[in-house]
């Protein structure tokens, strides 16, 4: 197994994590929203929910987003302000 504690490994991960395009739109749909929960994500991107909560455990477990429980919604917001700006850098660029 590798050393998940070598920088080059934990910047390859990072960069893995948010290298699949609806990771990508994620990233980009919750920098303009302060916070979105999985339905509101699933509905504005177009995603069954439960593809939608795959990538989504993708990227909390990376850190790049968190999620705030409140009653029965979980609302997600970015947590990696470096990563959100990378991504809209990126994006914008590309338009």
């Amino acid at each position: 197994m590798a050393n998940t504690n070598n920088p080059i490994i934990q910047s390859a991960l990072l960069l893995k994590s948010i290298g699949h395009p609806i990771r990508v739109s994620i990233i980009i749909e919750l920098s303009k929203h302060s916070s979105m929960t999985v339905t509101q994500l699933s509905n504005y991107l177009s995603i069954d929910q439960p593809i939608m909560s795959l990538h989504l455990a993708i990227l909390r477990k990376q850190h790049i987003i968190k999620v705030k429980k409140d009653g029965k919604n979980s609302f997600y917001s970015i947590e990696d302000i470096a990563i959100k700006q990378i991504v809209n850098l990126v994006y914008n660029t590309r338009q």
